[in-house]
């Protein structure tokens, strides 16, 4: 068991907390507007991708500017979480969760750019190619899926002192992986808005988990 150190475990309070209610901002634009980033990670036909980034791009401006502070904040807060639990395993753990976590928001702020760049294009009257849409979906996916193996790695370094720990841990490995990479697997079927629900409810709940942890942690 490694030792508390207060400070760490308070600021990955702070910014697990501060990630959580960005994160439930976002989730409030996006069922305001009918309209989501995650729209835009996906194959389209370009005529209708364009077209929708022009029709929503009011709504991708404050979108954008929620999530660029949101990768910042759960970055740093998944960095202090690593810092805090890094003596609970081999310390290889650690590292391989620093790197993967560091090209989540590497990718992360990327795909923001690139969807900007093209939804001012398509303000601009140009159409946004097959090629372009079809390499923001893979670099999306492959943002998502350095995400899932980030926090399996975490799930190794969350220790099981108690109920939420346990429940932290565990939900890394048994939920968050699997149902976020049924996401792609079920993006053509009547299951595609559920697993893309999940997904939110698991990262929102994982904030709040580390959140309630490292508040406790802090006070100790």
């Amino acid at each position: 068991m490694s030792e508390i150190n207060t400070s760490t475990a308070r600021t990955a309070s702070i910014l697990a907390g501060a990630a959580a209610i960005v994160f439930f901002l976002l989730l409030g634009v996006v069922l305001t507007h009918g309209i989501s980033q995650q729209y835009f990670e996906l194959v389209h036909a370009p005529e209708k991708y364009t077209e929708e980034l022009v029709e929503h791009s009011n709504t991708l401006n404050v979108i954008f500017v929620l999530d660029n502070i949101f990768i910042i904040l759960y970055t740093s807060m998944t960095l202090f979480t690593i810092k805090e639990f890094r003596n609970n395993a081999p310390s290889f753990v650690a590292i391989i969760a620093i790197v993967l976590i560091s090209l989540v928001a590497v990718l992360d702020f990327i795909e923001n750019f690139h969807i900007y760049a093209l939804m001012q294009q398509a303000k601009n009257g140009i159409t946004a190619s097959a090629e372009a849409i079809s390499w923001q979906c893979a670099e999306s996916m492959m943002k998502w899926h350095l995400a899932y193996f980030a926090f399996f790695m975490l799930g190794f370094l969350v220790p099981a002192a108690n109920i939420v720990e346990k429940t932290l841990k565990y939900s890394l490995w048994f939920l968050f992986v699997p149902a976020g990479v049924l996401v792609y697997a079920t993006i053509d079927t009547a299951c595609a808005a559920l697993f893309q629900w999940i997904r939110y409810i698991n990262l929102l709940s994982g904030f709040l988990l580390i959140w309630w942890i490292m508040r406790n942690r802090s006070r100790l």
